[in-house]
């Protein structure tokens, strides 16, 4: 290791009568390279390719995903290589050290990202070199040494019971969508998705096949625009494997559902049999319907609340009156009781009083 006349330090290796050469702002980065070159040829590896850049690296990953994530994935790691990772994309991904990748969060960070948006980024980066080591590209994966940024859980905003029957009978034509997620749990996509053949009323359940979802901006020309912004939506499968599940509904959803059936009669042709349709019997897009919840929970007098709240609202319900966060798992599809506890855990925490008093009166 040495220091050459332009300040940078330098080091080599011999290997099989080639020298590979690395170099470094400092002694310790070039050091470092120095090792990972050492342990990447003694492993058998190529010696690094010092001219692929991070920002080649990662064009090439994403091409590599394209087609086997959901279009929505794709948009999303797309739009944090392209905006968030740019200013790194210029370093040779065999020089890229932790220095640099915890330089890159704090960058978005000091740029006013929220920390969300940060974590996310490092999330995608670690994915992409994580290939480049399998592909023998890099010895090891550097973003695995920076700390992602904390990130603040959303606080839930739990409505009362009074406050969801008022919104359940608000005079609206969405009231009956919004009684169908708050009975059963259902993402927007999912009940957006549902159609009628997925509904059986005589044995009152539904079946989640489909969801309903914009498609991104490479989605395919022949997708069908839908939507009054000529946006492009399209019926996909599930967000997961166990988002594919049959629900029973309660009997005041079954009755919303029966009666969105015979508000249907007048609308024009439903080419796909959806349960909820716009007048002319096209799907509903998702933007429009977050505006619409909107305001029918201001004309009831509820907070601001997301559409996604719902969700939340089944859940509490179901745990609030004695079902265990399994059937919360199952009620909303996750795929990993993980996610579900970790959600949901704190509003089992309370009962453990409640438990404790129910042991004794049976053995005490």
């Amino acid at each position: 290791m040495f220091r050459r006349s332009d300040g940078r330090w330098a080091g080599a290796v011999l290997v099989a009568g080639k020298r590979h050469h690395v170099s470094g702002p400092t002694r310790s980065v070039a050091q470092a390279r120095l090792d990972d070159l050492r342990a990447s040829l003694k492993a058998g590896l190529a010696a690094p390719d010092r001219r692929l850049t991070v920002g080649q690296h990662v064009a090439a990953w994403l091409e590599g995903k394209r087609g086997t994530v959901r279009p929505s994935t794709w948009e999303s790691y797309e739009l944090h290589a392209r905006i968030h990772i740019e200013p790194i994309a210029h370093i040779p991904l065999a020089s890229l050290t932790p220095a640099d990748v915890r330089g890159l969060v704090r960058d978005r960070l000091d740029q006013g990202c929220a920390p969300r948006t940060a974590h996310y980024t490092l999330v995608v980066l670690r994915m992409a070199i994580k290939e480049a080591v399998a592909d023998g590209l890099v010895p090891r994966n550097v973003a695995m040494f920076a700390k992602p940024p904390d990130v603040k859980r959303h606080e839930v905003r739990i409505p009362s019971v009074a406050d969801v029957r008022r919104l359940m009978a608000v005079e609206s034509p969405y009231r009956r969508l919004w009684t169908l997620m708050v009975g059963t749990g259902l993402r927007e996509g999912e009940a957006l998705g549902l159609r009628w053949p997925d509904v059986d009323l005589t044995a009152g359940t539904i079946t989640v096949n489909v969801a309903l979802r914009p498609m991104p901006r490479h989605a395919r020309p022949e997708a069908a625009k839908w939507a009054r912004t000529g946006r492009r939506l399209a019926l996909v499968a599930p967000k997961t494997d166990a988002s594919r599940r049959t629900l029973a509904v309660p009997s005041f959803v079954a009755t919303a559902l029966r009666e969105q059936k015979d508000s249907q009669h007048d609308i024009p042709a439903n080419l796909y049999h959806l349960v909820f349709t716009s007048p002319r019997g096209t799907p509903l897009d998702p933007r429009n319907v977050s505006r619409e919840f909107h305001r029918d929970c201001e004309a009831v007098g509820l907070p601001a609340m997301r559409l996604h709240d719902l969700r939340h609202v089944a859940a509490s319900l179901t745990l609030a009156n004695g079902g265990s966060v399994y059937d919360v798992m199952r009620l909303l599809g996750h795929s990993s009781i993980a996610v579900t506890v970790d959600t949901y855990g704190h509003l089992v925490e309370g009962r453990s009083r409640e438990l404790a008093d129910v042991m004794d009166r049976l053995l005490g």
